[in-house]
């Protein structure tokens, strides 16, 4: 899998979350494993960045660490600087640092075309550390000719 496989699978699990979910969204975090892809709503994620840095450590440590998952995806409603409704995706892959894009909620709650991806500042969303943290200290497939998902690479 390429970060850009990885961009277009977050964009398809975004418009399934809005497809099964009332709004407003539920925080979600999306990993893609060997075998499967396992969607996670945060239910009651937290408001205040330190408390949602802590609330993504314990996640990584409880489910990314020991599935060794390679990447994520972190789905959030935000509002846009114009007030609009906007879905932020964050992805990220080991050692190919984390990503953003983002869509607007149209008059019936869909989402438009999502935003070209932009590399994410450490600045902006920090609480978004502990995943890509735990992106990273995931071990590369033995045989990545064996099919083992997630490969991450450079193409």
């Amino acid at each position: 899998m390429t970060i850009d496989q990885l961009r277009v699978l977050m964009e398809e699990a975004a418009a399934n979350v809005v497809d099964r979910h009332d709004r407003p969204l539920p925080v979600t975090v999306v990993l893609p494993l060997e075998g499967s892809t396992r969607v996670t709503a945060l239910d009651g994620f937290p408001d205040d960045d330190a408390e949602r840095k802590e609330a993504l450590s314990v996640f990584a440590a409880q489910h990314m660490v020991p599935a060794n998952a390679a990447c994520f995806g972190l789905l959030a409603e935000a509002t846009g600087p114009a007030g609009e409704d906007l879905l932020v995706v964050v992805y990220g892959a080991r050692r190919r640092g984390s990503h953003v894009i983002a869509a607007m909620f149209d008059e019936d709650g869909l989402l438009t075309e999502f935003t070209p991806s932009e590399p994410l500042e450490q600045t902006a969303m920090p609480f978004v550390q502990p995943l890509q943290h735990a992106a990273d200290m995931a071990e590369a497939p033995d045989d990545p000719a064996a099919g083992g998902l997630p490969i991450i690479t450079s193409s």
